[in-house]
């Protein structure tokens, strides 16, 4: 794969954005679940994909997301921790999306 290659459709960052922002709501049980696995799901293809345009302190930040998101070994936080987390996330992924689109633009 050569660099500034794009594997990760921005729209698919955009979701996951998106869902960790309506994720602040009060949203049923389920909604969270499926918050988790999207969002560890995209916090690592981001991450790989900002690593093969070599963006490394990005990579760790999202490496971070996917760690606390991790749906197979669940942290367990109080609500307001995680509106806090959700929040960090869908901004997380507002800037993978910039530097992603960045990218595109100079190559």
């Amino acid at each position: 794969m050569n660099d500034k290659e794009q594997f990760l459709p921005r729209w698919v960052i955009l979701l996951a954005a998106v869902m960790c922002f309506v994720a602040i709501a009060n949203m049923p049980y389920g909604y969270y679940l499926l918050v988790r696995w999207i969002t560890c799901g995209v916090a690592i293809a981001s991450a790989i994909q900002l690593h093969l345009n070599r963006h490394i302190g990005w990579v760790w930040a999202l490496s971070i997301v996917a760690l606390i998101f991790n749906p197979i070994f669940s942290l367990h936080f109080a609500k307001d921790i995680w509106r806090f987390l959700d929040f960090g996330a869908g901004s997380l992924f507002l800037i993978a999306l910039w530097i992603t689109h960045q990218d595109k633009q100079k190559s």
